[in-house]
């Protein structure tokens, strides 16, 4: 059974059945990545119920994070580069699938917050695709699928299942304290992956830039700003403004940053990315209160 988990005749099968899906399965993963999902989350975050999507966004952390260790404690390669599809590039170990524990678990919980039938089958859709079109473009096993899939599902279920024990966890220990707390993991997770080999290394700065902006973002919003989501004066043009100038702004940090922050340096990715988290948790919901967006 595992020799057909980890063949990677698989790829080659799933590229003849459909031979011209190599462009539109590298936009499939693409919407499967970690920017992807911060974007959904500070749209939700701005607009439509802030608690929620700091919810998702500790979700999306605790996921990313679980999967790099579970990355670096299997140390399995990844299917040789000569599979890759042209133009497709990864890095770090192969077991379990990110895209495929992301996708599950970040779908997941909005499939079971939501609860309507379109959001079951947008969450199940999304999450098939984006895992089958890591096989296709060469990157991952179907087993690293499968098993991201699985602990996907485990994780979201697990944190639904828990999220009032969680939720009176964090009241009874106070908001500052849970984001100290919060600040300490992601500075020791960023310490010890500087002790490790490359792999998962060299591409931990954005998750634990991003974990400890929210750990400083999210209670200086809620002691200097505390903005609600409704439209200003019911005029719900705001509201979209609101989304394209913050997504402009952070696009700007991003890219404009890296020439100074550059990727290719753990702690620099680290800090871009703690400036991006930042900015669009405090740092533009404090200017678009001010103008009345």
């Amino acid at each position: 059974m595992s020799d057909v988990l980890f063949d990677p005749a698989i790829t080659q099968a799933l590229r003849d059945l459909l031979p011209w899906a190599g462009e539109f399965f590298k936009f499939i993963t693409a919407i499967g990545g970690e920017l992807v999902y911060i974007g959904i989350i500070l749209i939700g975050y701005w607009t439509i119920k802030k608690r929620e999507a700091i919810l998702a966004a500790v979700i999306l952390t605790a996921a990313i994070l679980s999967n790099y260790w579970l990355k670096y404690m299997i140390a399995n390669p990844r299917p040789d580069s000569s599979l890759w599809l042209e133009g497709v590039d990864t890095t770090n170990y192969s077991t379990p699938s990110g895209h495929a524990q992301y996708s599950a678990t970040f779908y997941g919980w909005f499939a079971l917050k939501i609860r309507t039938g379109w959001m079951y089958a947008l969450s199940l859709i999304l999450t098939l695709l984006i895992g089958v079109s890591r096989v296709y473009l060469g990157v991952h096993y179907l087993g690293d699928v499968l098993l991201g899939w699985a602990i996907g599902l485990v994780m979201v279920f697990l944190l639904y299942r828990f999220q009032e024990q969680i939720s009176a966890l964090i009241a009874r220990t106070g908001i500052e304290t849970a984001s100290a707390l919060f600040l300490v993991v992601g500075l020791v997770m960023m310490a010890v992956s500087t002790l490790l080999p490359p792999p998962p290394g060299t591409n931990f700065g954005d998750v634990g830039g991003f974990t400890m902006g929210l750990a400083v973002a999210i209670p200086l919003e809620r002691r200097y700003v505390s903005f609600t989501v409704e439209a200003p004066d019911g005029k719900r043009w705001k509201l979209a403004l609101r989304v394209v100038i913050g997504m402009l702004l952070i696009m700007t940090l991003l890219i404009g940053l890296e020439p100074l922050l550059p990727s290719s340096d753990l702690w620099l990715r680290a800090v871009r990315y703690f400036l991006v988290t930042l900015t669009g948790i405090f740092v533009w919901p404090l200017i678009f209160k001010i103008v009345g967006l």
